[in-house]
């Protein structure tokens, strides 16, 4: 920034003139000049330095269109297509890049499908049922009431069979109970009874055979030793019992009898272990019955209130669930926000790019002001909104434009080590020959503080 003052200018202009005169043309005049030098020179410089005279502030600055913006995309992707140009103009909402995003396009697809389906299935429930969806339905009671016949059926045989080991632990309890109490006297008894009378038959068998064992007018035996041989098996098998019903059960048999008890003890477990299954499956399928019989009932009623409510709100999820997927996939796409011309395209088609990444440069070269870049802090406290400026611009050096200085920025900025504040001037006249980021110089005439 550079503050030249004028009226100094011209003091040195005319002081040059008047000393060339004096010395050239009217040497008589330098003796004058030389006696009232000492008095006019106090003078001279005050009006040099008076305050009242104007002084220019020179900044430089770029021009910009009033709008612009660096766009990029909410989500990442491949660059499938540009829409545009760099320079082309384009509107409000028009397409600008298209990005690939086969993940969001999918679930648009699908989500339709889901909008689809909910609409035709309210179309049906509107329409009412058809004698196939009466005879499906009534079907389905039948299938329903043949599984609760089926899952009773099981559980009955569950029950039937925890009765039947039950019997079974009672039957070899009693065994064992009998084994361990050991023989009565009446089976004592009997038993010493049995081996009388098989010593008797023994006897007589004995007697028999020696008749005729040695006698040759019998001439065979054979009979007769068949006879004495069973009446000695007899006579050992009733000695036997004897001595089991005098002793009692051996520790062998009593162990035996008590496996039998865990074991009928142990089906008892098993067929008691099946009974909650059945009684589930009882439940369940008389809850599918249940249910066959509404469904049967809601299809010969037709749809009620609540059932177009339900259908309703299923498909009005099914639409919010489309418009979230498609709300996504337009985060893949890069929309004009507003009219204007593109700057620059900063990307190819075929490129994988990421969120947020700057894709395009767009402008509304339209309407067109001038921002400062090295306006000092010194010389910002002097201007004004609605103040009067000049700018010039290297690309046009013979004309100068009107401005006026539309905003002042409250912040500033540092540029290596100064302190800057940005400046917008409104320039009305612009040449079409001026283009975006083009070099502007601000004159600003301002009193000298």
């Amino acid at each position: 920034m550079k503050r030249v003052w004028i009226p100094l200018a011209l003091v040195v202009i005319l002081a040059a003139g008047g000393w060339a005169y004096v010395t050239y043309v009217d040497p008589t005049l330098l003796s004058q000049a030389t006696e009232t030098a000492a008095e006019e020179e106090s003078g001279s410089l005050q009006e040099e330095l008076d305050p009242g005279l104007d002084s220019v502030i020179w900044a430089s600055g770029k021009l910009l269109p009033t709008v612009w913006a660096n766009l990029s995309p909410l989500q990442g992707g491949i660059v499938q297509t540009l829409q545009v140009n760099e320079g082309d103009w384009v509107e409000s909402g028009e397409l600008l890049v298209q990005l690939e995003n086969p993940a969001a396009r999918s679930q648009v697809e699908i989500a339709g499908a889901t909008v689809a389906e909910a609409e035709a299935a309210h179309a049906r429930l509107l329409a009412g049922a058809s004698e196939a969806q009466i005879a499906a339905a009534e079907a389905g009671v039948a299938t329903a009431e043949a599984q609760v016949s089926l899952a009773a059926g099981r559980l009955l045989e569950a029950q039937k069979n925890v009765e039947f080991f039950e019997v079974e632990v009672t039957i070899a309890q009693e065994q064992f109970n009998e084994l361990a109490a050991g023989p009565t006297e009446a089976e004592r008894a009997a038993a010493a009874a049995r081996v009388e009378v098989a010593q008797a038959a023994l006897d007589h068998a004995q007697a028999a055979y020696n008749a005729v064992r040695g006698d040759p007018t019998i001439g065979s035996t054979l009979l007769e030793a068949l006879q004495l041989e069973q009446a000695t098996k007899s006579l050992k098998a009733a000695q036997a019992e004897k001595a089991v019903a005098t002793q009692g059960a051996t520790e062998q048999q009593l162990a035996v009898a008590r496996s039998r008890i865990q074991e009928a003890r142990s089906r008892v477990l098993v067929a008691e272990s099946q009974i909650p299954a059945a009684v589930a499956g009882v439940q369940s399928a008389e809850a599918a019955l249940a249910s066959a019989e509404a469904n049967l009932r809601r299809i010969q009623e037709g749809a009620s209130p609540e059932d177009i409510a339900v259908s309703l709100a299923r498909i009005g999820t099914a639409k919010a669930q489309l418009a979230s997927a498609q709300a996504h996939v337009a985060q893949s796409q890069i929309v004009a926000p507003f009219s204007g011309q593109v700057g620059a395209l900063l990307v190819r088609s075929g490129e994988l790019v990421a969120a947020g990444q700057v894709l395009v440069l767009l402008g509304d070269t339209g309407s067109m002001h001038v921002e400062t870049t090295d306006l000092r802090e010194t010389d910002v406290v002097q201007l004004v909104s609605g103040q009067e400026v000049e700018v010039t611009f290297d690309s046009l050096p013979d004309q100068i434009f009107d401005g006026i200085i539309t905003h002042i920025a409250p912040v500033s900025t540092s540029d290596r080590g100064s302190t800057n504040f940005t400046v917008h001037v409104d320039v009305p006249r612009l040449d079409d020959n001026l283009r975006w980021g083009m070099t502007a110089f601000v004159n600003i005439l301002v009193a000298p503080q």
